[in-house]
């Protein structure tokens, strides 16, 4: 149970860092819905609110602790959730 500790920790120090160069341009979905013609369709309030839109933390404003805070956050949520899960499913 102890060798995940290793992954964890190099995924959140790559995370931190490598989350600095998120590219600002559109992704694949709003890229083909521009290329289609219907990316203007699209509503501008979104259905449900993300709690770290475009990789940031809203209350830290756009900075590089910002970013490195939600890349950190991401990783976290990724690991202990399906964690949190198999823990609940093994008992």
């Amino acid at each position: 149970m102890r060798s995940f500790w290793p992954f964890l920790i190099i995924s959140l120090i790559l995370a931190a860092m490598l989350s600095q160069f998120a590219s600002s341009y559109p992704d694949g979905f709003e890229k083909v819905a521009e290329r289609l013609g219907f990316g203007g369709t699209a509503s501008p309030e979104p259905v449900i609110s993300s709690p770290l839109p475009n990789y940031v933390i809203p209350a830290l404003g756009t900075g590089r602790l910002s970013t490195s805070l939600a890349g950190i956050i991401g990783v976290l949520i990724c690991f202990f959730l399906p964690f949190g899960f198999y823990l609940w499913r093994r008992k």
